[in-house]
C-alpha cells in the first residue's frame, strides 16, 4: 500500500490531474489497474508492484481489451525494462515522478 500511496502522489504532482483507475467485475474474475494516465486522448495503465510476488494479469487483461493503449507501465523496485513482446515497460520506484515521460 505504502508504494502504491507514493507512485499517486508523484503522479498527482507531475500530472496536475486527478487520478484515475480501472476496476472490472466479470462473474468470476476481477481486474484492477491501479493508475490510469492519459497520453494524446489514450489510456496508460500504471500497475504498482512493492515486491515479487503478484502477477500482471490485470495489466495484460487491459492491454488486450484496450488495443489503442500501446504499453502498461509496471513501477516497483525492479531495474528498468522493456518487454516489447509483451507491451510493458518496468520503472523502478524511485523513478515514479517521471512515469508520464516514458508514455
Amino acid at each position: 500500500m505504502l508504494a502504491e500511496q507514493f507512485v499517486g502522489q508523484e503522479l498527482l504532482v507531475t500530472q496536475n490531474a486527478a487520478l484515475y483507475y480501472w476496476a472490472r467485475d466479470a462473474k468470476s474474475s476481477t481486474a484492477e489497474i491501479d493508475y490510469l494516465i492519459e497520453n494524446n486522448g489514450v489510456a496508460v495503465p500504471i500497475e504498482v508492484k512493492s515486491g515479487r510476488k503478484g502477477g500482471l494479469k490485470s495489466l495484460h487483461l487491459f492491454l488486450e481489451k484496450y488495443q489503442k493503449s500501446k504499453h502498461g507501465i509496471v513501477v516497483s523496485n525492479q531495474k528498468f525494462d522493456i518487454l516489447e513482446s509483451q507491451k510493458l515497460k518496468f520503472v523502478p520506484l524511485y523513478f515514479a515522478s517521471s512515469v508520464s515521460k516514458l508514455t
